[in-house]
């Protein structure tokens, strides 16, 4: 007859127990734990901000359809007391009204408070960092697209075009930057649909 095998004993079954337990850890661990080493997220590239030559914007103020809106009350400058007999400012010019009624007129200004010009601008002081075109308008249609065109020694600018939603009386405006622009005349043209309808004049420094 064959002896049977002797029964594991209690000791032995603990001093198995421990490797065992150690053994199905490092499983555990190598199956569930995330994986190193993936290839890492491309980062999302920041579109660069553009530069705009005019930053133009306008509002249609009256029509036959609406009542007229309200205009923002024109914001105070403070003045001082002239050192010198103020130099003329250039009258702007208009061309003759369009078939349709349209009229227009281009001013050179400091500021504006809506449809008001703070500061008509004859001369731009040669520290002056930039100033504002407005071009005021009456009888324009819906869909017109108003402009202004800078040109002077440093070649042409151009504003920034707004399209105008609803037709009547108004007005547009661009600002321009003009820190790194040389002295001397510079000639301000409004246009209503790539065709001059005003111009107005200003001298950076001298």
């Amino acid at each position: 007859m064959q002896e049977e095998p002797e029964p594991m004993s209690n000791t032995t079954v603990e001093q198995l127990r421990i490797p065992v337990a150690l053994i199905l850890i490092i499983l555990a661990a190598f199956v569930f734990l995330p994986r190193l080493g993936g290839a890492p997220e491309a980062a999302t590239a920041t579109p660069g901000a553009t530069i705009v030559a005019g930053q133009p914007g306008g509002e249609v103020t009256s029509s036959d359809d609406t009542v007229a809106a309200a205009s923002p009350s024109p914001v105070a400058t403070p003045t001082t007391a002239p050192t010198a007999a103020p130099e003329p400012t250039p009258e702007p010019t208009a061309q003759p009204a369009g078939p349709d009624g349209f009229t227009a007129e281009v001013l050179a200004c400091r500021s504006i408070s809506g449809p008001d010009c703070n500061g008509r601008l004859g001369r731009l002081p040669g520290d002056a960092s930039s100033f504002t075109a407005l071009v005021r308008f009456t009888d324009a249609n819906a869909g017109d697209a108003i402009s202004v065109v800078l040109d002077g020694p440093s070649g042409t600018i151009a504003g920034g075009p707004y399209t105008l939603q609803g037709g009547g009386d108004g007005y547009y405006y661009s600002v321009f930057t003009v820190g790194g622009l040389p002295g001397g005349d510079y000639t301000v043209t409004a246009t209503r649909n790539g065709s001059e309808v005003a111009t107005t004049s200003f001298r950076r420094g001298g």
